[in-house]
């Protein structure tokens, strides 16, 4: 049995489609749902979610008038069903990562004039989340052997200052030997030193669109949907209706990042900071994960 969130959700959506279809069932399965829906919620309830749907498809050709988008529209479609999104546009898509409820064809715009509207009630993160891949992966990614390097130097130092080989008991040793910690402190804080030059040095040899991809790919949750999609929610208990619209990929770090010369600069002993214009985007940091020469050496994306 459905939840009434549910119930409601699928009226909301669905008539969503039906007005900017132009009042009319754009698809057979998305009627006969949303003819069923109406039998199990109460007349009011019906209203309200229908309210807040022509609120809804209004703000979204609006959004998609601004951005672009011709104002007529081709075809909707309800993505309730799995493939329904690769179906209408094309191409694989993950729907998983894709919260798009209703789908709009314009006769043109970006992304071949495809833009989807979720209809979930959810906010979006003021800042981009950072990746944090490890050693390994930026070694495969850029050709370099950062691994190499930690572990010549882990051996080195583990056979001149006679550390024991296990990575725990070495860990014990060196937090009980004040002066032996003070050494491999030191050891610790030249290699971090030394990978981010590195790093930084292969990175810097990048264009610009080269630069921007391996950040966006290898450093930032950003990755930019296809189709495109905005969050739109109805607002309001009672006419008239509201409703808002929020692009999830709209942020100003993104937007830097694709207007401004990126900019690659040594912060402290072991990062690289990542500027796009005058802002800052990120820092990418190297660090132990606890005690230097004795444990995992990380990368992370920090922000700046």
């Amino acid at each position: 049995m459905a939840t009434a969130n549910t119930v409601l959700s699928d009226i909301n959506e669905i008539y969503t489609g039906y007005v900017l279809a132009g009042n009319k069932w754009f698809d057979i399965s998305a009627k006969n749902q949303y003819n069923a829906r109406v039998k199990q919620a109460q007349p009011d309830e019906v209203a309200d979610a229908e309210g807040k749907a022509i609120a809804m498809a209004a703000e979204f050709k609006k959004w998609a008038k601004t951005n672009g988008y011709s104002t007529m529209i081709k075809q909707v479609w309800w993505t309730a069903r799995p493939g329904s999104m690769s179906s209408a546009v094309g191409r694989e898509v993950d729907q998983k990562k894709n919260p798009t409820d209703i789908l709009v064809k314009f006769t043109n715009g970006p992304a071949d004039g495809f833009l989807g509207l979720s209809a979930k009630a959810t906010q979006g993160k003021g800042e981009i989340g950072f990746k944090n891949p490890g050693v390994g992966t930026i070694d495969r990614s850029l050709t370099l052997t950062l691994a190499d390097l930690y572990k010549k130097k882990l051996d080195e130092t583990i056979k001149k200052y006679r550390l024991p080989v296990g990575a725990t008991e070495r860990k014990l040793y060196i937090r009980s030997t004040p002066k032996v910690k003070v050494t491999t402190e030191e050891i610790g804080v030249k290699l971090l030193e030394e990978m981010r030059d590195l790093l930084l040095i292969r990175i810097e040899k990048m264009k610009q669109p080269e630069l921007m991809k391996y950040l966006l790919s290898d450093w930032m949750d950003a990755e930019v949907l296809y189709p495109p999609y905005i969050k739109v929610t109805g607002q309001g208990n009672k006419p008239p209706y509201k409703a808002v619209v929020m692009d999830p990929v709209s942020n100003p770090k993104l937007e830097a990042l694709g207007k401004y010369k990126i900019t690659l600069e040594k912060v402290g002993n072991e990062s690289i900071g990542v500027k796009a214009g005058d802002k800052k985007i990120m820092k990418i940091r190297f660090k132990f994960e606890s005690e230097k020469m004795a444990s995992s050496l990380k990368l992370s994306g920090d922000p700046w």
